[in-house]
């Protein structure tokens, strides 16, 4: 495009082309745009005639971009974002804002962070409120839409459109019941192999996303704990060989069980901690991986000033915990 093509450029259909490259539907772009589908047909026609690319094909039901279009968009996004808080003037002040934010956190979350976020935010934003949902199979697909503010949890972007700030590596830990009569310090693999396990249905969701060892693990434990039997050796089993006895769907079940029974579960150590003394936590004698806990949102969400203030002050409080 020359000099004098562009100053006749409406700017405007970069909106489109943006929102067309996002949502690969020119449906979906009118709805987020607030067109119609004739006038986002209408512009693309228009940018097309401007950029000499046909932009998009149609394939399979949907749109496909060109790498003429991907390559254009990738470099105009920056500059329409630099332009839009330019223009921003919304100054947000926590101290008298009265402003609600919507957010899913699971039990570990609420257990651990949940009560030391809430007291410091409503010391420094008393008129803000916090609508605590629990973590549901669709809830990254919420943040991802607009429905939740942010998601408090283990690292999951299938889309690759959400960005994840990391605010604590947990470690994994065996929690049993306190006087329990064969499970103790030092943990071993035949004590597990021997023990009856509480498994956390659909766990591979809720902890182990993008940690396949552990979900491994749990699959393992699930079947009977082949590979734990096998480190145990079969020959110094006594007793039956362990199962699953219980299957929860919630970690905070599976430890509140394990407190009173002499059944035994694989948990995130500052959950198991908040147990004690009835529960001991123990280190597992296996490797577990690392797995971090953070904020999950959409970057477009963090341009609301009132937004990126709670995502800051939630993650330098949690980040100065960790490191204080």
């Amino acid at each position: 495009m020359n000099s004098i093509q562009f100053k006749n450029f409406d700017l405007n259909l970069i909106r489109v082309l943006l929102a067309l490259l996002e949502h690969r539907s020119v449906s979906r772009a009118a709805e987020e745009l607030a067109l119609t589908p004739s006038a986002v047909s209408h512009a693309l026609g228009r940018l097309r005639s401007a950029l000499g690319d046909p932009l998009f094909e149609r394939r399979g039901g949907g749109l496909v971009p060109t790498a003429f279009a991907l390559e254009t968009g990738r470099r105009m996004r920056p500059s329409i974002d630099r332009l839009r808080d330019a223009m921003n003037r919304e100054v947000f002040d926590p101290a008298t804002a009265d402003r609600e934010f919507v957010v899913a956190a699971g039990t570990y979350v609420a257990a651990v962070f949940m009560p030391e976020i809430i007291e410091a935010v409503a010391r420094v934003a008393p008129s803000i409120r916090l609508r605590i949902r629990r973590v549901e199979d669709q809830s990254v697909d919420d943040v991802e839409h607009g429905r939740l503010d942010m998601l408090f949890g283990v690292q999951a972007s299938p889309s690759g459109k959400l960005e994840f700030q990391p605010f604590v590596t947990e470690q994994m830990v065996w929690a049993a019941r306190k006087g329990h009569p064969s499970v103790h310090a030092p943990l071993t693999m035949e004590m597990l192999a021997n023990a009856r396990h509480i498994i956390i249905e659909k766990i591979n969701r809720v902890l182990t996303t993008g940690y396949p060892e552990l979900q491994r693990f749990f699959d393992e434990s699930r079947e009977l704990g082949d590979a734990t039997r096998a480190a145990a050796g079969q020959g110094r089993r006594s007793g039956p060989a362990p199962a699953a006895s219980t299957i929860v769907s919630d970690p905070m079940q599976a430890i509140a069980i394990a407190a009173r029974t002499d059944q035994v579960t694989l948990t995130l150590r500052r959950l198991a901690e908040q147990f004690e003394p009835g529960v001991q936590v123990l280190e597992p004698p296996h490797p577990t991986p690392g797995v971090q806990v953070g904020l999950l949102y959409h970057p477009d969400r963090a341009r609301d000033p009132a937004v990126r203030w709670f995502i800051d002050f939630t993650l330098g409080l949690l980040r100065n915990r960790e490191t204080g």
